[in-house]
């Protein structure tokens, strides 16, 4: 199997910026966990395992087939995986086929997520699961217990039209919570609770280097300069 071959609508452009923060992380700063909630077919969770050095934990959370009878799921999401087959066997398969090892799979409602990762013991969130204003609160709000003072969460559709509930809780987290967004992409919104200029210096510096992107000149969302990482031309 080859990376392509997976499922999803994981763009090269976020491929890129995942490779570079987590490549970053690894090199200045100390061991952390990685957490991915919500992982589809696992095209994104095989890219984050590819990062996970030794003695870290990776864990991924995903209601998996119960999405279609969950009280917990997220409507829109029902309807949407009846059509995608969605099965926790599949993802493992195409884990497996990248991976020695499958990551820590919780299977269940993702406001579960902290009985199982420690406090402040995380450097990366994704957040991808349910799209609804509740869901996305109840991430975000585990994402800032689960994380160290320098981790990155990551926001999936934080801009898609049909997906109101999901923009509006990323924001609320930016406007009233200290979370600070330092580059985002037309899919993923990428920020930190901590000192986001290192990070934006990191994004800026390697699409410089890749010959392939470009950063866009930072925008401010609360005076705080955000980088547009896009493809060049």
């Amino acid at each position: 199997m080859k990376f392509e071959d997976i499922p999803g609508w994981f763009m090269p452009i976020d491929q890129a910026a995942f490779t570079w923060i987590l490549q970053y992380q690894a090199r200045v700063e100390a061991p952390g966990g990685l957490v991915e909630l919500g992982v589809f077919k696992g095209k994104s969770a095989v890219l984050m395992g590819n990062f996970l050095a030794q003695g870290e934990v990776f864990t991924v959370c995903d209601l998996f087939e119960d999405v279609e009878t969950s009280a917990s799921a997220d409507a829109h999401e029902q309807k949407f995986f009846r059509t995608q087959s969605l099965s926790q066997s599949e993802f493992e398969r195409n884990y497996l086929a990248f991976h020695k090892d499958l990551p820590r799979v919780v299977r269940g409602p993702t406001d579960t997520i902290t009985r199982h990762v420690a406090p402040g013991t995380a450097r990366f969130v994704h957040i991808d699961a349910g799209h609804t204003y509740k869901l996305v609160r109840e991430d975000t709000a585990s994402a800032r217990v689960m994380l160290r003072d320098s981790g990155v969460v990551v926001f999936d559709d934080y801009r898609k039209p049909t997906a109101q509930g999901n923009m509006a809780a990323v924001w609320e987290a930016v406007a009233n919570e200290g979370l600070k967004p330092f580059a985002n992409t037309d899919f993923k919104l990428y920020a930190t609770w901590g000192d986001p200029e290192p990070l934006r210096a990191e994004i800026i510096a390697r699409a410089a280097e890749s010959g392939w992107c470009r950063t866009a000149e930072p925008s401010l969302v609360r005076d705080m300069p955000v980088v547009y990482l896009t493809r060049k031309g």
